[in-house]
């Protein structure tokens, strides 16, 4: 998913407003845009809520949205739903004119930029009171508050993971790690692999390009993807960290253990593409909240395991991150129910069973027993997978900062050049710091 282009759209149309100033600012007219009014809990509200996803995603969202008008029936949603692309174009056009939703679905990688533009709505003042975090985890707890400012609430879990066709490596003795492993192991196992299967199959797919494989490979170093604590923001790694890793992976194609750059182009158009689906890979990168998405394109059963540590690394290389939150326009005129609807989200059980694990493991403890299944066949369920991450990881680093998700866009261009030999490891280097140090700069 690109959102290049949605970002450059989101900074033009904010540029109606001086740079760096808050998209909205309340005039206390007591419109309907503006959240000065009084709000009348019992008042009938016609409220709006935006999302992106596939049709299980839209299926348990209407369906919530339908139970909340059932329990409150003086609020009617009305549902809006867009491709990724078009959510972001609608999204930065409605906040520019001032006409946000109520609450909507908004990514961990897009909600410091919004943030920082002063489009999303300040929660902190209903925490406790209407949204009750009591039993969250610490480190989730915090996630969402912005430069003081609490502008959005998890909904979801999820953490990087390996997937392994079961079949493939259990027919050729192929022994999986259980719990950690080392760069060192998953690439004596897809050398392994690729031998075992023979002409036409590699050991995993090409995990150069993606943010979630080299994050896991920075920290385990003992560094982070960026060093949020400056201003601007830059990477939190080194030339050398990168290098190694871009290297790492040049060797890896050469050897024959991860595809070609041919077949790389091809997965970038969708999992279904993937050599993984495909069964001419074992062995393939994906965050655990795409696990059930990825089994039901599959023939075969396939089991998560955890990102590979570092040999002795001074850093646990996997975490749990909140990947999606909602969050609400500034000028809503509806703050309080805002809350109230995302309490109800992340807190009715009645709710929670609708929604289940459709957008990955609920934060709160309570919820996600309510959605906890066992797989009969053993293979790791989202809730146990981030179980586990919990149990052997450590914490996340930050959030996606402003411009990082750009970056996280350079990195699939850089790594590209490498694999099609359009650039030497040191040339997409040396590229890639100094256009990355200008995206996090603007």
């Amino acid at each position: 998913m690109n959102t290049s282009i949605d970002r450059r759209m989101f900074l033009r149309t904010a540029g109606i407003v001086t740079a760096g100033a808050p998209i909205f600012t309340a005039t206390g007219c007591g419109s309907r845009n503006s959240p000065s009014a009084a709000e009348d809990t019992a008042a009938s509200k016609a409220m709006r809520f935006a999302w992106w996803g596939n049709d299980t995603m839209n299926k348990t969202t209407r369906a919530a949205l339908e139970l909340y008008h059932e329990k409150n029936p003086q609020v009617t949603f009305t549902p809006e739903t867009a491709p990724w692309d078009d959510f972001w174009n609608k999204m930065a056009t409605e906040i520019a004119g001032r006409k946000g939703a109520d609450a909507f679905q908004m990514s961990n990688q897009m909600i410091t930029d919004y943030a920082k533009r002063g489009a999303l709505l300040d929660f902190e003042p209903h925490i406790g009171d209407l949204i009750k975090l009591d039993s969250w985890d610490e480190n989730l707890r915090k996630y969402g508050v912005i430069d003081g400012k609490r502008v959005g609430i998890p909904i979801s879990t999820d953490a990087f993971t390996v997937m392994y066709d079961v079949d493939f490596m259990t027919k050729r003795g192929i022994t999986m790690p259980t719990k950690t492993w080392t760069w060192d192991g998953l690439a004596a196992t897809a050398r392994e692999a690729a031998k075992a299967g023979g002409p036409g199959t590699w050991g995993m797919s090409d995990g150069s390009s993606r943010y979630e494989v080299l994050e896991p490979w920075v920290r385990g170093r003992g560094k982070t993807f960026f060093n949020t604590t400056g201003d601007p923001v830059t990477l939190g790694f080194d030339k050398t960290d990168i290098g190694d890793f871009l290297d790492w992976w040049d060797k890896r194609r050469e050897e024959g253990s991860a595809i070609s750059a041919d077949m790389a182009t091809e997965e970038s158009k969708g999992v279904q593409n993937s050599a993984f689906v495909k069964g001419l890979a074992p062995l393939m990168f994906t965050p655990s909240s795409e696990i059930v998405g990825v089994r039901a394109l599959m023939r075969a059963p396939c089991q998560a395991v955890p990102m590979p540590d570092q040999v002795n690394g001074p850093k646990k290389a996997n975490f749990v991150r909140p990947n999606l939150f909602i969050s609400s326009w500034t000028g809503t005129a509806y703050p309080k129910e805002a809350a109230k609807f995302i309490n109800f989200w992340i807190n009715d059980p009645d709710a929670v069973k609708v929604i289940g694990a459709s957008r990955g493991v609920p934060p709160s403890p309570e919820s996600a027993d309510l959605v906890k299944a066992t797989d009969p066949g053993g293979q790791r369920t989202p809730a146990e997978y981030v179980a586990l991450i919990r149990e052997i990881g450590s914490p996340m680093d930050s959030l996606t900062p402003k411009g990082g998700r750009d970056v996280y866009d350079l990195l699939k261009r850089t790594a590209q050049e490498v694999q099609f030999k359009r650039a030497s490891v040191t040339q997409a280097v040396d590229n890639f710091f100094t256009q990355a140090d200008a995206l996090l700069s603007k």
